[in-house]
């Protein structure tokens, strides 16, 4: 396996997408190829490679990349959240590999872990990206907006994002909030074990930077329903899903893969990051992929 790292220009002029390419040995070209970013808060960083270097072993090329604003890549406002740019950066990314005579543009696969996993759902009812398959690791699958509560944290919350969705139409600096956090405190995840499971992901300090522009509190329920377009997904799909997941429960996911007619629903036992090496359903996880695309994109 070959591992670069690329730049691909993304749909803003002067912003390039940081992306590394995982190209396996001993196979012949053009390669099947999938297409990874990680979840919310998250860059490259945060044990995607683990998972293209299984793939790469079993004969997929990958393309891992940062979105816009996010890890490597260019662009500010730092560490915001835009839910149809992120898209656009997927679709972008696709593009650029279906131009690249080591991938074969005939067997594009989206790749997707909880936030990126609604993405994937999203990217998978578009009859015109026309991907071979996806694959989406306990998906996000939308939420109604929160009602109105009388919490501390709540009003925190919907305080601090209007004051960022108005920093940001007055082109100021962000108002950022942790992206994680222990339960009953101000971030955008606070479920119980959330804190735990960012530090299983992450290295380094440096490969984590703890904040997220507080407007994810109003984009999040408003701009990422993925379940809207559900009826429109004809490709196969994989939906993975943890019994034990506090932060994308499991019982949406399986809902899901019941309206879907293509899904193939794989069940886990652990948490959320619980599929990450080094956690307890690691294996289970890697396997289920494995399976899954010897089954509908051969190598």
């Amino acid at each position: 396996m070959t591992k670069i790292s690329l730049s691909i220009p993304s749909l803003t002029p002067g912003w390039n997408i940081d992306a590394w390419s995982f190209i396996p040995s001993g196979t012949p070209r053009p390669h099947p190829v999938i297409v990874m970013a990680n979840g919310l808060g998250c860059n490259k960083l945060l044990g995607l490679a683990a998972y293209a270097e299984e793939f790469s072993a079993a004969g997929y090329a990958c393309l891992v990349f940062d979105y816009r604003r996010w890890g490597a890549s260019d662009g500010t406002r730092r560490n915001s959240v835009y839910v149809s740019e992120q898209q656009d950066d997927y679709r972008t990314v696709i593009k650029y590999a279906r131009q690249q005579p080591q991938y074969d543009p005939h067997r594009v696969v989206v790749w997707g872990f909880s936030f990126s996993g609604g993405h994937v759902l999203t990217l998978a009812s578009e009859p015109a990206l026309n991907v071979a398959a996806s694959m989406g690791l306990n998906p996000y699958t939308g939420r109604p907006f929160p009602p109105f509560q009388f919490t501390r944290r709540y009003i925190a919350c919907f305080t601090l994002g209007l004051l960022d969705l108005l920093a940001d139409l007055l082109r100021l600096p962000p108002v950022y909030i942790p992206t994680v956090a222990p339960p009953g405190t101000l971030a955008a995840l606070s479920a119980p074990g959330a804190v735990e499971g960012f530090r299983s992901v992450t290295a380094a300090p440096s490969d984590f930077v703890n904040k997220i522009a507080a407007s994810i509190f109003f984009r999040t329920p408003l701009q990422h329903q993925p379940r809207r377009a559900l009826h429109l997904i004809q490709r196969p799909i994989l939906l993975l899903a943890a019994k034990g997941d506090k932060i994308c429960p499991l019982a949406p996911v399986e809902h899901t893969s019941r309206v879907v007619p293509t899904a193939e629903f794989v069940e886990v036992t652990g948490d959320h990051f619980d599929i990450f090496k080094g956690n307890v359903d690691w294996a289970q996880a890697v396997e289920a992929q494995l399976v899954f695309l010897r089954k509908h994109v051969p190598v």
